[in-house]
């Protein structure tokens, strides 16, 4: 179920606007997005139980640490990535390796941005498998308990990152959380929010690299917060704005 080649250049069209003709069908297109995730989501999922209960059994702390560290390397990792590379612009050029990342990359994400309806493009099906083979190969040069779990973690945490991805464009659920990130998300996909609110999962790293400084207006319902120092940064991280708006008085201030 591989999606067509992207019909949208980025280095030659930049990022559209979206386009939502009549007579979507929502649901079909959500079970197109979830059947193409699927074996990706119980590869990666199987891997990193195995991995994670192999080296639980032999250095349990060594571990969960590499885990936790897999973790906070994803959440820069998909900010980059989302910038970069699926936001960045490839122009062709006559050498082998500049045609190639323009063939490659160049037509990534455009078609999603001008149809965020559209079930073949909410995910990236198998793209992720061959840097998934070489991130592993590399990983296992060191010790079972550290890197290997560390590109464990990274691996499900794009897992997750897709299915929230995939729930911000289909679903609504009653949670402050998804709430929050789907209007961080769909703001993403405004007029005024192409070239900001990278993150996918959270804002933490947008508000790092200056791309959450714009207010959101009031029709949106984002109430976006400047971090000021370490403490708020890793809060907002992992809490939603709404909330933190609450207690952020209690959080001392850089003078």
């Amino acid at each position: 179920m591989e999606a067509p080649r992207g019909s949208v250049l980025k280095s030659v069209h930049g990022i559209p606007l979206p386009v939502y003709p009549p007579g979507i069908d929502l649901p079909r297109e959500a079970r197109t997005a979830r059947q193409r995730f699927y074996p990706v989501t119980i590869l990666y999922t199987a891997y990193t139980v195995v991995v994670l209960a192999l080296a639980l059994r032999a250095r349990p702390w060594t571990a969960l640490a590499y885990f936790a560290l897999g973790v906070a390397v994803w959440t820069w990792l998909e900010y980059t990535v989302h910038r970069h590379v699926l936001h960045g612009r490839f122009a062709d050029g006559p050498g082998w390796f500049q045609h190639n990342m323009h063939r490659f990359f160049d037509t990534m994400h455009g078609d999603h941005h001008l149809r965020p309806w559209d079930g073949m493009y909410i995910n990236g099906f198998l793209d992720s498998l061959p840097f998934a083979v070489v991130f592993i190969a590399a990983s296992f040069l060191a010790p079972l308990p550290t890197a290997p779990v560390a590109v464990a973690g990274i691996l499900e945490c794009y897992v997750i990152e897709e299915w929230v991805h995939y729930t911000v464009h289909f679903h609504r659920f009653r949670s402050r959380y998804f709430d929050y990130i789907r209007r961080h998300h769909l703001y993403h996909h405004s007029p005024r929010g192409v070239d900001i609110a990278f993150g996918l999962t959270n804002g933490g790293w947008d508000i790092v690299f200056g791309t959450r400084k714009e207010l959101v207006p009031a029709q949106i319902g984002l109430e976006l917060i400047e971090a000021e120092n370490l403490v708020q940064l890793f809060s907002l991280a992992f809490l939603t704005e709404r909330r933190l708006a609450r207690f952020l008085h209690l959080v001392p201030r850089r003078r």
